[in-house]
């Protein structure tokens, strides 16, 4: 039996093949089952009373926040957040998209977007699209795009299937 929440997984490997698991049952046509999507972190900051002692150990306290820029609610957590390796920077894109011929001038330069799981708060993709934008739950402000058949990082690398959050648009910080 699969746990209700991809952050139950331990390993990465595990969750890519969960995701592929749900690529493959919406090319079946299927409807993707919503219980195996991470939880909506920002119901549950909005659900803590304050009578309620949150002391937390440092096991359980996420390291990052990601927050909506324009209404600041809770999208992500560092637990959803889905790792890559970083690709070969602008040398993976096509040559029209190059900016430079010298393949050895390769700055390290961040990724400009975060990927994460599917999350309860992603309307569209619980409403079954293949891609499409992804709005904050509660302004509807657009926070990023998500395609089942995968996206290429900024810094070159694909991850597939692809749940991207621009970090121009969302607020990164410590708890």
């Amino acid at each position: 039996m699969l746990p209700n929440n991809i952050a139950c997984y331990s390993s990465p490997f595990e969750i890519n093949s969960l995701f592929n698991v749900s690529g493959d049952c919406y090319n079946r046509g299927e409807r993707i089952d919503t219980s195996k999507f991470g939880a909506d972190p920002g119901f549950a900051a909005e659900n803590i009373s304050s009578d309620v002692d949150v002391s937390l150990s440092k096991e359980t306290t996420p390291a990052r926040t990601y927050r909506c820029k324009k209404c600041r609610r809770v999208v992500a957590l560092q637990g959803n957040v889905v790792d890559h390796v970083p690709g070969e920077g602008e040398m993976a894109f096509e040559w029209h998209k190059r900016k430079s011929g010298n393949p050895f001038n390769k700055p390290d330069e961040e990724c400009s977007s975060v990927f994460v799981e599917p999350l309860k708060w992603m309307r569209t993709v619980e409403e079954g699209a293949m891609e499409g934008k992804l709005l904050c739950a509660h302004c509807e402000a657009r926070l990023g795009y998500f395609n089942w058949s995968g996206i290429q990082c900024s810094c070159g690398s694909w991850i597939t299937p692809a749940f991207q959050l621009h970090k121009s648009r969302v607020d990164i910080s410590s708890m």
